[in-house]
């Protein structure tokens, strides 16, 4: 069984006309549409056919097709109960004038919203805006919605405000000067010339500015030279730090690789060497647990390439020989030690002492740890404003693995052991 609501009701042969409301011709004006039928509580009668199309554009749904009836053909509808009358009537009553209409009312009626804007917009004509106050008759225009007492408050401020001005461009803008450099006329003149650039200075004002001028220009300058002085004196000293690090044969530097930057985080890398480039120590290390995919990527260590490799428990002895009595440099102290320290916890731990944390902080108060990350940012002399101090810079020509991280702290030390204030203001 066909759906008649939703059947098409274009014949097979598609010779059924299609219109728009506009194009509708006047001996058709009088068709109408399902919906308009109902209106006039009619409906198409049993096989009555459509006489035309009716082409109608609706937001949201875009154009469509309505079937048009003549309601001479069509059949009348079932009358009202009471009650459905009683509900079709309450439902197009307006709520306010109490007056029936022949559409549905939701909160006003046309009229009654009409009049309610009305009100509005007398009420607004008749309030004044700077105070509130509502007035029996609207406000002059020239008034601009505001009250008589509003009106000349702010008249007399606006004049006010204007001989403010005016007597400031007359005057002298020198400090604690009332001389009067030029007339209105002149300022008129010279505004509509467009070569008016403000207040001008009298003769003795205009020396005094130019004194003060210049004396603030020796002061900036007295400054950054001060502030070059200061920079080309804390690169000597970083240079000469530089310098006795790489001439100490007792200076070895550090660097660890990692699981992650996690205070969690295990070793699987160490490397211990020389400043003159002696390894002592290049070792792999088995952390005891999975390294992160995101750790590999970043050092190219697997789980299984660590497999076979010592703990660092096995390795602590060699650390211990390599690293005592050394002065020891590490790329990012904070962080390196960090490692060690939780890896020392852990060893500590694991071998039943009393007290694993005050052992691994007694094993690295024994070890002289220097970091060279930010000697070298300052070196470098990027100032950071958010951070109020020189930004860390990353190591450059590091590999992210341990032994190739030392030779770059060495090359970054060997860098800023050179002592020349033009690499100094290069690297500012």
């Amino acid at each position: 069984m066909t759906d008649t609501r939703t059947a098409d009701p274009r014949p097979v042969d598609g010779s059924l006309p299609v219109f728009r409301r506009k194009d509708l011709p006047e001996q058709l004006h009088h068709l109408r549409t399902t919906t308009e039928l109902q209106a006039q509580r009619l409906k198409p009668a049993a096989g009555q056919l459509p006489v035309a199309l009716l082409r109608v554009y609706r937001s949201g749904h875009g154009w469509g097709e309505f079937p048009l009836y003549d309601p001479a053909q069509s059949a009348p509808m079932r009358p009202l109960s009471q009650k459905q009358q009683a509900a079709m009537r309450a439902r197009r009553t307006c709520p306010m004038c109490n007056t029936v209409r022949p559409h549905v009312v939701h909160r006003m009626c046309q009229e009654c919203a009409t009049a309610e804007h009305q009100e509005r917009l007398d009420l607004q004509a008749r309030t004044c805006w700077p105070c509130g106050r509502v007035s029996l008759a609207p406000h002059p225009q020239e008034r601009k919605g505001s009250c008589e007492p509003c009106w000349l408050h702010r008249t007399i401020r606006r004049q006010f405000e204007a001989e403010r001005l005016s007597v400031r461009s007359r005057t002298c803008p020198g400090r604690d000067c009332q001389n009067m450099t030029a007339t209105d006329e002149e300022i008129a003149v010279a505004r509509a010339a467009h070569t008016w650039h403000g207040p001008r200075f009298c003769p003795p004002c205009a020396e005094r500015a130019d004194q003060e001028h210049s004396v603030h220009l020796r002061a900036d300058q007295i400054a950054r030279e001060q502030a070059e002085q200061a920079r080309r004196d804390e690169f000597a000293e970083l240079a000469a730090w530089a310098g006795t690090v790489l001439a100490d044969a007792d200076a070895v530097v550090l660097d660890c690789e990692t699981t992650g930057l996690d205070d969690e985080a295990r070793i699987v890398d160490l490397a211990v060497q020389t400043v003159a480039g002696d390894v002592l120590v290049d070792t792999l290390l088995n952390p005891g647990e999975p390294i992160p995919d995101a750790s590999t990527r970043v050092h190219g260590i697997t789980d299984e390439q660590v497999r076979d490799a010592p703990a660092f428990a096995d390795q602590l002895p060699h650390l211990a020989a390599a690293l005592a009595g050394k002065r020891v440099l590490i790329y990012n102290r904070g962080f390196d030690v960090g490692r060690l320290r939780h890896e020392l916890t852990l060893h500590y731990r694991n071998a039943g002492h009393d007290d694993p944390a005050a052992a691994a902080t007694a094993w690295l108060d024994a070890v002289r740890f220097e970091d060279v990350m930010i000697p070298y940012s300052t070196w470098c002399g990027d100032w950071s404003d958010y951070w109020g101090g020189y930004a860390w810079q990353p190591l450059p020509g590091g590999e992210h693995r341990a032994l190739g991280d030392c030779r770059a702290t060495v090359t970054v030390l060997r860098m800023m052991a050179i002592d020349d204030d033009d690499q100094g203001a290069t690297a500012s």
